[in-house]
């Protein structure tokens, strides 16, 4: 089995510059664990993964899933600090670069690697030009497995 065997595709991407409050909504829209980050001709640059919101900035990605929930335990002028402060950075500020890739034609086997050594959840899946074409995530290696069920 190959990465394009596995892959999720299209890809979600934004360029540079976007606000996290722009990559926290796409994320809730399309229901996805992570965003990439392309330049101008498409390539690869970045990643912005749930975590990344905490980790980074100290911005919880639950204030863009349930901002009311939150709200009971943050008063209103903190959760629009928060909410501001997503509004006013830039994608760039917090994503992971470089980022752990992998061709189209690479064995599973190189994508679980990546995964466990370097303790992602998500493995881009690129072009020989290094454009995202899809993107293959922890959740997608249990489809395998459901076949056999």
């Amino acid at each position: 089995m190959k990465a394009k065997d596995l892959m999720v595709s299209p890809v979600v991407s934004v360029p540079l510059g976007t606000s996290l409050e722009e990559v926290a909504r796409l994320m809730v829209e399309k229901r996805i664990g992570s965003v990439l980050v392309v330049d101008g001709e498409g390539r690869l640059l970045g990643i912005v993964t749930e975590s990344d919101f905490l980790k980074e900035r100290g911005i919880p990605f639950s204030t863009f899933r349930a901002p009311v929930l939150l709200g009971r335990f943050l008063n209103g002028d903190q959760l629009e600090r928060l909410l501001q402060e997503a509004r006013t950075t830039k994608v760039e500020e917090i994503m992971t670069s470089p980022v752990h890739a992998v061709g189209l034609e690479a064995p599973l086997k190189e994508v679980l690697r990546l995964m466990l050594d370097y303790d992602i959840n998500h493995v881009p899946v690129v072009d020989g030009e290094g454009r995202p074409v899809g993107i293959v995530s922890r959740f997608d290696l249990l489809r395998p497995l459901q076949a056999q069920v």
